[in-house]
């Protein structure tokens, strides 16, 4: 086992990685609501991204955001948006490991042009909520045997 499924394996679901344990992959979605309206703290993106061994810029960009932002709001909550954005990427990384087997498999994949991404790589439309859509489209029909 690589070091990052070790790591993995002690915190498999990254919503409870990225909200600080205020949720998990199971909660209430009024549970969720109520953390989003709150803000999620940045400390837990950056469990996230150190779990995924992203870098910030990476992790801002998918999460619509600036690096610059994230480290003004280190110890501090985000705005609702970007923490809803959070948690929608660490559910799709979830969907994304579960399919490639690893976080080092689900990050080449998200780096690789697709044709499906008009010879672009997945990381690109991370950010907006139709490329996550649109992202895991992909990954379900992968899992049903579907290629382009």
């Amino acid at each position: 086992m690589t070091e990052s499924q070790l790591k993995l394996s002690s915190y498999s679901d990254l919503v409870q990685v990225i909200s600080c344990g205020e949720l998990t992959s199971h909660s209430n979605p009024l549970s969720e609501i109520t953390v989003v309206r709150n803000g999620v703290n940045a400390s837990g993106v950056y469990a996230f991204a150190s779990l995924m061994g992203w870098d910030m810029a990476t992790v801002a960009n998918a999460l619509g955001t600036t690096s610059a932002t994230l480290s003004r709001c280190k110890s501090k909550s985000l705005s609702s948006q970007t923490s809803e954005h959070a948690i929608e990427v660490a559910r799709l990384s979830m969907i994304g490991i579960n399919y490639f087997g690893c976080i080092e498999n689900w990050n080449v994949w998200l780096n690789t042009a697709h044709i499906q991404f008009n010879g672009r790589s997945p990381q690109l439309v991370l950010n907006s909520i139709r490329g996550r859509e649109l992202i895991k489209n992909i990954i379900k029909q992968l899992k049903h045997g579907f290629t382009a």
